[in-house]
């Protein structure tokens, strides 16, 4: 069985296609896992049940988990929506549009419950034209796409092969428009061994519209097709497959199937010609839809305002500072600004402000804009890095200016030499994400050229004096952090600190970011249940925390999780939740007194240690050895101060190298007494 090639797929319903779906990911073994979720949680149960006895006989990696609601699928890369609403449909025709009463609030409940959601959203439920549109417009997820036209090309080219006998490996053609009584037949554009075919688009018709009667009635319902369908959607959607399917989505204003060409999970329209009665055909399937889904649109599409009105509103502003240094975010969505006022204010001074034209960081919401950057960056000869975990393509011109955008993230950039930094997303809180990494990144250039440096170290803080805890990864730098910070200390930072000289003192300030506790941690601390219960309580860790951890939370899980890599997987903190969630204080300032060298050794007892390690250049971070935020927009000064003073008024702090167990009551004694 292969590795898996992508993360999590979600599956919302556990009915007929819903189980096909499911069977056919977790027996194919190219994603991590499927989630499966239902109206009652029984079936989803009890699906998952089955698909776990199925991978175990076939030896599959891939695993399946049952979510209690759809809210818990939104870090999956992909997710299905299937479900049926209970209804009896006895229509003769317009069969498929039998379900639209009884669906569309299903659908629409979904779609709030998904609300901005950034992965692929693959609409299996009748009638898919419509209510793939219902699902975009209430949601606002920017990739989701219908099946069913590809099901009814499969269905064509079949019949086709059996009418003409010929291999169906030979026939070239293409249904489009409705999944139902309005599809579109392109016969003058199909093609059979290269050349134009006679289609018998009679014939053609009874059999489009007799397949499904037939397997309706032999086994209730079908379920084979679509499920293929939706496979073929998954795999060339997530760029895992290079080809062309059939699916509903907008073009140009209509919502109806096409023929869609991916290259590496990007679709391009390719539209067949169409004869003058297969294009009155389509403007025909056109009108139905449009006509069914306005009365659709008035009962469950929230009234929002264009892009265009949201970026003329009230701007909102929020002004970070530190050490006298400060930097401005503003935005034409709140969820920005706030967002920045609850990332920084822990730790810095962070303030609501009135926009005005100084700011540092502009970030709006604004799809058309992402799209323009985008667009031009891919025009052009551009580099590529890697920007927090995502990559980055960047266009520098020759005044200075830098274009870039992250395809993942749906987010662009663009900065001018001596401008402010422009931020542009689809959605509110990757932009939120962005401008609060990039303000820290231009106060983070303020500081630094104001002659502080960054420190790996974590670093606690009590009546001004701060011990600062150095070492290698793993060393138990976080772990001491936190030890003396339930003993009393405030925590001024867990991974590392901006430390400056100050006369013949050392200032220290932190480094707001989510922090990071290991599940080994989080238990030994007696935090594991509390963090538990907040997070099945609705509340939530940081977007940026991996969904194996969230479901392991969910699960009651303290196994450790590991990255192929070998890097631990661990909960995500917003640095607000250390206080309300953990019960830590934060100090915003110190003044270094202490350094400690300490090393976990399992089965060992709380002991000094006899070697004396100092503090190194090798302890520092420099633009040179940033792994995580390289300088892609020019925000760090070109020269920095050395750190030989630095490092002097360092050696001269008393320090203490020390071995420490998994005992943690015994550790906390220890490191009070060595502290005091």
């Amino acid at each position: 069985m292969t590795r898996p090639k992508t993360g999590a797929i979600g599956v919302i319903g556990a009915g007929a296609v819903g189980q096909s779906v499911a069977m056919l990911l977790a027996a194919g073994g190219w994603c991590e896992s499927v989630r499966v979720v239902s109206r009652t949680g029984l079936s989803a149960r009890a699906l998952v049940t089955d698909l776990e006895d199925m991978s175990q006989v076939i030896g599959s990696p891939v695993r399946a988990v049952h979510a209690a609601h759809p809210g818990q699928l939104v870090s999956c890369e992909a997710v299905v929506v299937c479900p049926r609403a209970e209804f009896i449909n006895t229509s003769r025709t317009n069969v498929r549009m039998a379900g639209l009463n009884a669906n569309a609030p299903v659908i629409a409940a979904l779609a709030r419950a998904l609300a901005h959601y950034q992965g692929l959203v693959v609409m299996v439920t009748n009638p898919v034209d419509v209510l793939t549109r219902l699902f975009a417009e209430v949601s606002g997820c920017p990739r989701v796409y219908g099946v069913g036209s590809n099901t009814d090309t499969a269905r064509y080219r079949l019949t086709l092969a059996r009418l003409l006998h010929v291999p169906v490996e030979d026939v070239e053609g293409h249904v489009i428009g409705e999944h139902g009584d309005q599809a579109v037949v392109c016969a003058s554009a199909t093609r059979v061994n290269g050349r134009p075919a006679e289609v018998p688009v009679g014939q053609v018709r009874r059999e489009l519209a007799d397949r499904p009667a037939r397997i309706n009635a032999g086994i209730g319902r079908t379920r084979c097709g679509p499920a293929g369908a939706v496979i073929a959607a998954l795999r060339a959607g997530l760029g895992l497959e290079d080809r062309v399917v059939e699916l509903t989505v907008n073009h140009a204003g209509r919502w109806m199937g096409i023929p869609l060409r991916f290259t590496a999970g990007t679709p391009s329209v390719c539209l067949p010609r169409l004869d003058a009665v297969e294009a009155r055909q389509l403007v025909a399937a056109d009108i139905k839809l449009r006509d069914t889904y306005e009365p659709l649109a008035r009962l469950h599409v929230p009234v929002h305002p264009s892009w265009k009105e949201k970026t003329a509103v009230t701007r909102t502003a929020t002004r970070i500072a530190t050490a006298s240094k400060a930097a401005t975010v503003t935005s034409n969505s709140k969820v920005v600004t706030d967002w920045a006022l609850r990332y920084f204010g822990p730790w810095w001074n962070a303030t609501s402000t009135t926009a005005d034209a100084d700011a540092a960081v502009i970030a709006d919401v604004s799809p058309d804009r992402v799209t323009e950057i985008a667009q031009r960056v891919a025009d052009h000869p551009h580099e590529e890095t890697v920007y927090a975990n995502s990559a980055m393509h960047v266009d520098r011109d020759d005044d200075g200016a830098v274009l870039a955008s992250q395809p993942d993230d749906k987010l662009a950039y663009r900065a001018e030499p001596g401008g402010p930094l422009h931020i542009y997303g689809c959605e509110d809180v990757p932009v939120a994400l962005a401008a609060a990494r990039l303000a820290r990144e231009a106060v983070r250039g303020q500081l630094l050229a104001d002659g502080w440096s960054i420190l790996h170290a974590s670093a606690v803080v009590r009546d001004g004096q701060t011990v600062l805890t150095l070492g290698d990864k793993g060393a138990g730098k976080t772990t001491t952090a936190f030890l003396l910070a339930r003993a009393g200390w405030q925590l001024l930072a867990n991974d590392r600190v901006f430390i400056r000289p100050d006369r013949d003192r050392l200032r220290v300030l932190p480094w707001p970011s989510a922090a990071a506790i290991g599940f080994g941690l989080l238990d030994a601390l007696d935090w594991y249940e509390t963090v538990r219960a907040r997070l099945q309580s609705g509340e939530q860790l940081h977007p940026t925390q991996h969904q194996k951890v969230t479901d392991a939370l969910n699960a009651g899980s303290r196994t450790p999780l590991w990255k192929e890599t070998g890097k631990e997987l661990k909960p995500q903190f917003f640095p607000d939740q250390l206080h309300t969630w953990l019960g830590l204080t934060l100090a915003t300032e110190g003044i270094a007194t202490r350094i400690l060298f300490p090393q976990i050794t399992p089965g060992s007892n709380p002991a000094l240690a006899h070697s004396d390690r100092t503090v190194a250049a090798s302890d520092f971070f420099t633009p040179g050895t940033e792994d995580r935020y390289p300088d892609v927009f020019g925000l760090l000064p070109a020269i920095t101060t050395g750190n030989g003073p630095l490092l002097d008024l360092l050696s001269k702090l008393p320090r203490r190298s020390l071995t420490l167990s998994h005992d943690v009551k015994a550790n906390t004694d220890f490191l009070q007494q060595i502290t005091t």
